[in-house]
């Protein structure tokens, strides 16, 4: 892909659909899904959630294919959705600020999205959607195929599928004001949620039944971080203790083709493009002074860097490179012990026990950055921008900010960022949806 900003062509060079999407005509976006990507060696049972370089199928090849070709084709849809989705959440709560010239990519920024918006349909929506459909037809299709091979390969398959499903149901949730899925009727982020709720629960007794500790941990966490949505504080609490510390349940990226590379490093480091994505630091006029909140800190826990020497694609952009995915390879966290130690944190907060809450935080804090203990005072007002701070150091640039952002504002705390054109604190559905789902 060249360094123009062109918004006809994907990144593959080829041409973009202009076709109505919704959810209903999911499995025509899925076959338009990219497919030249390196094909994986089929991997063994145990060997499932492991493989780090997927590719895209459409639910055709999923037809056709093993259990380990099915599951990669769900993972492969899920990946090349999750970078694109982290990336333009973090423009809406300030983890970055736009350094092209996109116009949709500025509404984002300037928290005024139209429903109309080409990215919100092309790479949010759709992508997101895809991957969902993805997933669901996985399990459909691993169920039916229950006696006719290795039982315990497809029991993991059918766990693996079921939890992408529930994730995906989450991301939606957690970033769409509102969202539908198949053509049914358009769900608020609370209803989303608790399906998203629902089908953890499920994932997390698939994996049971196949033997699969660490997808069992995962699907915990899913359920804590859709119950603390939800205000369900015991149950998120309880399901959080359930996962150790080790978990760390990964979206992986290679540097085999571009369409493989993670997009946070792209469009931060210029790789393959020009740069379009910085960290704010305050300085820009045009931008109304936009500055990560936590920016001198995380220059100086070597988060963030200052580069003079370096180019935006609007070059009146300063580039401040984020550090946390320096190459095109490098992973995205999905869900870890961290966040499950930060949800009994949060809820150890909101029910009146801020020294326990202090306590769980302070190990993070020394033990993953070297950092001194803070205290709480008891005050959730007080208490709750404190610890967004300490999420946000955790989950920086895991699509994490968003949803923190918007619990935090029912609790009538508002730190998402100022000085903007709107005052937008989720995505609106595309108007093609709007258009073509007769029940929204």
């Amino acid at each position: 892909m060249t360094n123009m900003e062109s918004s006809g062509a994907d990144l593959l060079g080829r041409k973009k659909r202009t076709a109505p999407f919704t959810t209903r005509t999911a499995a025509r976006a899925a076959r338009a899904l990219l497919v030249g990507l390196g094909l994986v060696a089929a991997a063994a049972c145990n060997d499932l959630l492991r493989v780090d370089d997927p590719v895209n199928l459409t639910p055709d090849d999923l037809q056709g294919g093993s259990t380990a070709l099915t599951v990669n084709g769900v993972r492969g849809a899920f990946q090349s959705m999750f970078d694109y989705y982290v990336m333009h959440t973090a423009i809406l709560t300030d983890e970055m600020i736009l350094a092209g010239t996109f116009p949709y990519r500025a509404e984002m920024d300037a928290r005024s999205i139209t429903s109309n918006n080409e990215g919100l349909l092309g790479d949010l929506y759709t992508p997101l959607s895809t991957a969902r459909f993805m997933a669901d037809t996985a399990v459909a299709i691993l169920d039916a195929a229950a006696g006719t091979g290795d039982e315990n390969e497809r029991l993991e398959g059918v766990a693996l599928a079921k939890y992408y499903a529930a994730y995906t149901r989450m991301l939606l949730a957690e970033a769409f004001c509102q969202s539908a899925i198949n053509g049914e009727a358009g769900l608020s982020s609370d209803e989303r949620m608790a399906d998203a709720l629902t089908a953890f629960q499920a994932a997390g007794s698939a994996a049971q039944a196949a033997g699969d500790a660490d997808l069992v941990a995962a699907s915990k966490l899913g359920e804590a971080r859709a119950n603390l949505w939800l205000g369900q504080y015991p149950a998120a609490a309880t399901a959080a203790a359930a996962v150790p510390n080790s978990l760390s349940f990964k979206a992986y990226y290679s540097t085999a083709s571009v369409a493989q590379k993670n997009k946070i490093t792209r469009l931060t480091y210029a790789i393959d493009e020009a740069r379009r994505f910085t960290v704010g630091d305050g300085t820009l006029d045009f931008t109304g002074h936009e500055k990560w909140a936590y920016f001198d800190e995380w220059e100086d826990l070597g988060l963030i860097e200052v580069r003079p020497d370096l180019t935006s694609f609007n070059a009146a952009v300063p580039v401040v490179l984020q550090l946390k995915y320096p190459t095109a390879d490098v992973p995205i966290v999905m869900a870890s012990g961290a966040e499950a130690r930060l949800i009994e944190a949060e809820v150890a907060l909101r029910g009146g026990a801020p020294g326990d809450a202090a306590d769980i935080v302070n190990d993070l804090r020394s033990d993953h950055w070297g950092l001194g203990p803070i205290s709480f005072t008891g005050t959730l007002s007080t208490d709750l921008p404190v610890f967004a701070r300490e999420r946000a150091r955790e989950l920086w640039l895991t699509g994490e900010r968003l949803p923190t952002l918007r619990r935090f504002l029912k609790d009538g705390v508002d730190l998402f960022p100022g000085g903007k054109q709107g005052d937008d604190t989720c995505f609106p559905v595309p108007q093609r949806e709007l258009d073509t789902n007769p029940n929204f």
